[in-house]
Formats: structure tokens, C-alpha cells, sequence
């Protein structure tokens, strides 16, 4: 499991072995992945989780840059070029952020309902 704060506001916390788990098991639904093997495929999905854990509060699309030269280093062994790589990036990018998104919302929302004190409850 790994955390990283985002900003001020956010924390994103990422279980980098589960999202592995859930792109190995539903990698052939991803954009140019359907004839890929899972190791040609893994490389853009470890990326897209590092790319979240990384972002400073940056967009995916201010960090295409430097996830580019990466995968030029830790896919050049892949089937799967940067043009289609970068689409599962983008699709790992998506998930993550939603996840914590409702966890955020769920949490904001718990906080903010009313609650009863301890001391009201033994008047």
C-alpha cells in the first residue's frame, strides 16, 4: 500500500499490489490490449499507478512528457507502443482518482453529518 499526499487537501492512497491485480485479470477490455500479452500490457499499468503517486497535484496530461521517456526505458521490450500505452496510463489514471474521489466524498460526508455527543445521551 502506498500514500502520497497530493496537495494540501488530498491524500491519495493507492494499493499498488490490488490495482496490479485488477488490470491482470481485465487487461484484455483495455484500448489495443485484447491480443497483448499481460507482460507487454504490465509496464503502462505500473506507470499509470507510479504516475498517481507521483503527480504533486500535476494532471496526467502535464506529466505525458516524462511518463513517455519513462515507458521508453521500462516498456521498450513491450508489444505495446507509447500511443496505445499512454490509453491505459490514462485508463489506470481514471480508476484511481475515482476510487479516492468517493472515498473522499464518503469521508466529507461522515464528517459533516450531524452527530450526537457522548454527553447528550446520558441526560
Amino acid at each position: 500500500m502506498h500514500a502520497y499526499e497530493t496537495d494540501r487537501h488530498t491524500a491519495l492512497v493507492v494499493d499498488a499490489e490490488a490495482e496490479i491485480a485488477h488490470w491482470r485479470a481485465r487487461y484484455r477490455d483495455l484500448p489495443h490490449c485484447r491480443y497483448m500479452r499481460w507482460d507487454d500490457v504490465k509496464p503502462a499499468v505500473q506507470i499509470g499507478i507510479d504516475a498517481c503517486l507521483k503527480a504533486n497535484g500535476r494532471d496526467v496530461v502535464e506529466m505525458l512528457d516524462e511518463l513517455e521517456s519513462r515507458y521508453g526505458r521500462t516498456g521498450k521490450d513491450s508489444r505495446l507502443d507509447w500511443l496505445h500505452a499512454r490509453e491505459v496510463v490514462g485508463a489506470v489514471w481514471v480508476r484511481i482518482w475515482d476510487r479516492n474521489k468517493s472515498k473522499a466524498e464518503r469521508l466529507a460526508a461522515f464528517a459533516a453529518a450531524p452527530s450526537k455527543s457522548v454527553d447528550s445521551r446520558f441526560r
